[in-house]
């Protein structure tokens, strides 16, 4: 049996239909719009990013291990860029490289991921920042009456080293200031330059947790590039 419909209905319909295709029409098209526009730029944020993601990022940190050999002979490289092949990614927990300040006599082994266990044995690196080569922000922590107690003597001009199996880094001081523990404009980990952040809790050789930190900012002024 055939069924007919009246024009009135016929109308009611192609609104209905209209009603429901043209939101589903334009969202299909907005998500098309930015998959176009923000993939070329999100890509390659991931594809780093993926580097600092793995199981042993959520464990306690407790089991640190070394890949650092300072006798590396890459870690002499003096290019301006240093393949991503000859870059291992450090594991949270992992001691990758070795930081120094020879002006205030500094020199720490440095960790990738701040856990407790790290702190205790060097200075630890945020694992929310990027490693050295990458042109973008290191955060790196240590205690204020162990390995970053000689902090508070540091000047502007002074020259930090950080020395990793595929390069040496050197960054020099712009800036020192007193931040509250809680004050997240003292860094920008967005920023798209390399810099070097160094914090420790203030006051210097005070035991514990202090309302307060110590923060050392530095320029990059050499070391390859990881392309």
């Amino acid at each position: 049996m055939k069924i007919h419909f009246s024009s009135n209905q016929k109308h009611n319909f192609k609104n209905l239909l209209a009603y429901i295709c043209m939101p589903v029409g334009f969202c299909v098209l907005g998500y098309l719009l930015i998959y176009i526009v923000f993939t070329p730029i999100i890509t390659p944020v991931l594809s780093v990013s993926e580097m600092f993601i793995s199981d042993a990022d959520f464990k306690n940190g407790e089991n640190l291990t070394s890949i650092f050999d300072k006798n590396s002979a890459s870690s002499e490289n003096t290019g301006d860029t240093v393949d991503m092949s000859q870059v291992q990614i450090p594991s949270y927990g992992t001691h990758y490289a070795n930081l120094s300040i020879d002006s205030v006599s500094i020199d720490a082994p440095l960790y990738f991921g701040d856990s407790s266990a790290a702190l205790s044995q060097g200075v630890a690196q945020y694992n929310g920042s990027f490693l050295p080569g990458f042109g973008r922000p290191i955060l790196i922590s240590g205690h204020n009456n162990s390995y970053f107690n000689s902090l508070q003597y540091i000047s502007v001009g002074d020259e930090i080293t950080i020395t990793t199996n595929y390069g040496v880094y050197k960054y020099k001081v712009t800036e020192t200031k007193i931040a509250a523990y809680n004050d997240k404009t003292a860094y920008d980990l967005a920023a798209q330059e390399e810099n070097l952040i160094l914090y420790t809790c203030y006051p210097f050789d005070t035991l514990g947790l202090t309302p307060q930190r110590f923060f050392v900012y530095a320029d990059k002024v050499s070391g390859p590039d990881v392309v």
